[in-house]
């Protein structure tokens, strides 16, 4: 029993000494990702893990946080994906109507045909768009929302000014991705995920890691917010993500008496 335990006892701590290792090897500093969506494999490889439980659950706990924001009028996801995440919001909000943008065809195809196969082709759309130039007019949205897209727009500030540009008066906003700062377990798990359980195509441009490392940590995202137009916003933090969410100030009406 002795020896098993000493056998336990180096074992793990081992596995710690290595994780130590890993996480001391991370990259501090940004770097950029380029995740091919494009690629067929990729994107399949894509629309495989957005089904897996953990991101059935993050995206429950996001389309159900966005709906307390707006549960009727115009609702908008910036890089949308194969769609769940908009089919999600529709599904807990029937009078919400919402629109996935993406730049990806192979994304937007996937997107279609999950919308008809849930029945929700009429309340939800989709169509090509860079979050640069969201193709909706000037005050005419009620909610935009955007998840794991952050770190791949080349102009973070200018999307904040487009959100700002392309929301009405009482609109909300939010904004989740991966936060490059977080602790040792969230790094590892990243890790672990990337090296292990995703499928061979996205090991290939090494993801979930790659985005965690061209995410942004929480003052990072804090400076482009306060340098852009978007009024009313706050950054929160949680173990692996961060958001930069908030409401668009209404005007003060004022009665003379």
């Amino acid at each position: 029993m002795r020896n098993r335990g000493r056998i336990l006892f180096l074992g793990l701590a081992a596995l710690v000494g290595a994780g130590a290792w890993l996480y001391n090897r991370r990259s501090r500093g940004r770097i950029p990702s380029a995740e091919g969506l494009d690629d067929p494999e990729i994107a399949r490889a894509f629309g495989w893990v957005t089904r897996m439980p953990h991101m059935r659950l993050m995206r429950h706990m996001v389309a159900s946080r966005a709906v307390k924001m707006a549960s009727k009028g115009e609702a908008v996801d910036l890089g949308c994906g194969p769609g769940q995440l908009v089919m999600a919001m529709a599904g807990q909000a029937p009078d919400l109507h919402v629109t996935g943008v993406d730049l990806s065809d192979e994304m937007l195809a996937q997107a279609h045909e999950n919308a008809q196969n849930a029945g929700l082709a009429t309340q939800v759309s989709f169509r090509p768009g860079d979050a640069q130039q969201i193709p909706f007019p000037d005050s005419s949205l009620d909610l935009v929302v955007s998840t794991m897209s952050l770190h791949h727009w080349s102009d973070p500030v200018s999307v904040l000014n487009e959100i700002a540009r392309v929301l009405r008066p009482g609109g909300s906003f939010l904004i989740l991705d991966l936060r490059r700062d977080m602790l040792a377990p969230g790094y590892l798990l990243i890790w672990f995920a990337t090296n292990v359980v995703v499928p061979p195509a996205l090991r290939r441009v090494q993801e979930p890691l790659g985005s965690r490392n061209a995410a942004y940590t929480l003052w990072e995202a804090m400076e482009m917010a306060e340098q852009s137009s978007l009024d009313g916003w706050r950054v929160t933090a949680g173990p692996l993500w961060l958001t930069i969410e908030g409401r668009i100030p209404e005007p003060i009406t004022r009665h003379d008496t």
